[in-house]
């Protein structure tokens, strides 16, 4: 329960305003899931070293059983793969600079200061693999371009599929022009590797991504979400370019097959199946090429 000794704060309240603190009634506001898990591992973990201290005989923390996370859908706040079809179908066809860059986003599920973190000495395209070991943030009125991310998992070795891999091959040819162009014009191109860059090869201004995003929602005439909400379509997304399920367990970082099997049973039409496998082929075809990156 959630009751605690009155304090003087709740009893020097208006009577209509006093909690349940004052009044010793229990008003059975709970604390969430998320809070009642963090307090249960700090006690487990003070108690496990107390165990080993030999102060208490065992750990009865690890008896504690959390009640199980109910499912819940979001709606609204993510698109489905007709939608983000739509959306990559929109960008390719209007030859969008950014257009690599949404790939990773949608397909691989990627954070956006992961994916304008991404190094090429992090980008094996001969094994079709890439690290993430760096982020991009705004601090204040500076660009850090860190390399500790959320979570140790973040870190993980990705798979790319042909979609992702051929994204990156022509993202590489176009900062190459970009990097000759430079060169010509006197200028010096930054030795930090980033994979995607403006034209002088610095890193992308977040927000300036988040407008891009935006302008190009609107431009495919999908619903304007936040370019965060995305990754809860990288699994249906996988799914529906026929990327292998063990792959597709690691690219979204599951520890179960099972719990993606879930998502591969919720397949889309054959249309859509169709015209997302035309868009990869497309991206892969040797005469594809897109506009370099604008300031």
């Amino acid at each position: 329960m959630s009751y605690r000794a009155p304090s003087r704060k709740d009893a020097n309240r208006r009577e209509d305003k006093r909690r349940c603190c004052a009044i010793g009634r229990c008003c059975h506001d709970y604390p969430s899931k998320r809070t009642i898990k963090i307090a249960r591992d700090t006690l487990r973990a003070a108690l496990s070293q107390a165990w080993r201290e030999e102060l208490v005989s065992r750990n009865v923390a690890t008896m504690i059983q959390l009640p199980a996370a109910r499912k819940t859908t979001r709606r609204g706040q993510s698109w489905d793969v007709d939608e983000a079809r739509t959306f990559l179908e929109s960008a390719y066809a209007d030859r969008d600079p950014l257009y690599h860059l949404w790939v990773l986003i949608l397909v691989l599920g990627l954070r956006k200061g992961e994916a304008q973190g991404l190094v090429w000495p992090s980008v094996n395209l001969d094994n079709a693999q890439i690290s993430l070991e760096w982020q991009v943030q705004r601090v204040g009125r500076q660009l850090i371009h860190k390399q500790q991310l959320k979570t140790d998992g973040s870190t993980d070795v990705l798979p790319l599929p042909d979609i992702c891999l051929a994204a990156l091959r022509l993202q590489r040819e176009a900062q190459d022009r970009m990097r000759a162009r430079l060169a010509q014009d006197g200028g010096t191109w930054p030795a930090d590797g980033l994979v995607f860059t403006t034209r002088t090869g610095r890193a992308i201004e977040p927000r300036a991504v988040s407008r891009r995003f935006d302008l190009r929602c609107a431009k495919a005439g999908v619903r304007r979400i936040r370019v965060h909400d995305t990754r809860r379509t990288c699994g249906s997304l996988l799914a529906a370019l026929d990327v292998h399920p063990r792959v597709a367990m690691q690219i979204l970082r599951h520890s179960k097959i099972s719990i993606t099997m879930e998502i591969y049973t919720m397949v889309p039409d054959k249309t859509t199946l169709a015209a997302l496998k035309r868009l990869s082929d497309a991206l892969g075809s040797p005469d594809a090429t897109l506009p370099d990156e604008a300031e």
